[in-house]
């Protein structure tokens, strides 16, 4: 089972400088990348995709944080899920009926994000190192609300629908003499975020960070933009903040 691999898409507007531009930070005169940024973008990974099963998680996003004349950032992010698995080919099924008839029939399987509010909100933190921006969710996996998801399969069917980092669920659908399967997933609220973003200073205008990568079962891509000034009101810093700022940094080796 492939682990997920964040994949974003992240649309921040970046123009040049005009009369509506915000200010720049500034230290001794010069334009520095602390200040306050925006940021939102998408993501999704299959996390299964054989012949038979395909199994696709997608999340949207926007994010904002302030960053620090070290570099670092604190923030808040705002994450909206989604999650489809599409089960095709499956054998005909063939069941007893009423006079010693029976009856054969393509069974179907399926599976689909069920949770009434897919949306989850998260501290964020991040770092600068040189001119690369890496950015993490403040809650460790474990401790962030799972998200429903439910699968539904026909009677007589029968599989195994390994989740991975879903919660490592493996999920067995067998009919016996019911008429429908129904079996509900706790799935993990992941994180999109997977690898540095490089930092420019666009001429005339502000710092903008943006990153991209794809593979066969995944894409990346986002960006975010200095916006100058304080847009929202101050984060007030929790232990768990600085526990995963400071994981962060031994992460990149700054510790």
């Amino acid at each position: 089972m492939s682990a997920y691999v964040g994949a974003i898409v992240l649309t921040a507007a970046i123009s040049g400088c005009s009369a509506s531009e915000p200010a720049q930070s500034e230290e001794e005169g010069h334009a520095t990348p602390s200040g306050y940024w925006e940021g939102d973008g998408t993501a999704s990974e299959k996390l299964m995709n054989d012949e038979v099963r395909t199994l696709t998680r997608t999340v949207e996003f926007e994010f904002w944080f302030a960053m620090n004349a070290d570099g670092e950032a604190f923030g808040e992010i705002e994450l909206k899920y989604d999650a489809e698995l599409i089960v095709i080919g499956l054998p005909k099924v063939t069941v007893p009926a009423p006079a010693g008839m029976s009856i054969s029939f393509q069974p179907k399987v399926g599976g689909k994000m069920t949770d009434l509010d897919p949306t989850r909100t998260f501290p964020l933190v991040g770092i600068l190192d040189g001119d690369n921006l890496t950015l993490m969710i403040a809650t460790p996996e474990e401790k962030r609300e799972t998200l429903d998801f439910t699968i539904r399969g026909d009677a007589g069917v029968s599989g195994s629908m390994g989740l991975g980092e879903s919660g490592d669920a493996s999920v067995g659908i067998d009919g016996g003499n019911a008429q429908l399967i129904v079996i509900e997933i706790d799935m993990t609220a992941f994180s999109p975020f997977n690898g540095a973003a490089p930092v420019e200073k666009r001429a005339g205008g502000p710092y903008a960070a943006r990153f991209e990568e794809k593979g066969e079962e995944y894409a990346i891509e986002w960006s975010a933009r200095q916006i100058g000034g304080e847009k929202r009101e101050e984060m007030k810093m929790t232990p768990e903040m600085e526990l995963e700022l400071r994981r962060l940094k031994e992460q990149l080796g700054l510790d």
